[in-house]
C-alpha cells in the first residue's frame, strides 16, 4: 500500500492540492493490475477445482449406479 507524505496533509486530514497526486495515481494504478492479474489467476484456479469436483461427484454417482 502506498504511504503518503506526512507533510502533504494539512491539519484538517486532507491532502494539500500543491502536491502533485500523479505519482500515487500511477501506482495505485500498477497496484490495480497486479491485483486484477492475481484475481484472474485465483478465478482460473477454481474453476479448474470447481470442474474437477464436478468430474468427481460424477464419477461417484456413475459408480453407485453401476453397483445398484
Amino acid at each position: 500500500m502506498a504511504h503518503h507524505n506526512p507533510s502533504s496533509i494539512s491539519e484538517d486530514g486532507l491532502v494539500s492540492a500543491a502536491q502533485p497526486m500523479a505519482t500515487d495515481a500511477a501506482e495505485r494504478s500498477e497496484q490495480l493490475q497486479v491485483q486484477l492479474k492475481t484475481s484472474e489467476r485465483l478465478n482460473e484456479y477454481y474453476n479448474q477445482v470447481v470442474a474437477e469436483l464436478r468430474a468427481s461427484l460424477e464419477r461417484i454417482e456413475e459408480e453407485d449406479r453401476a453397483a445398484s
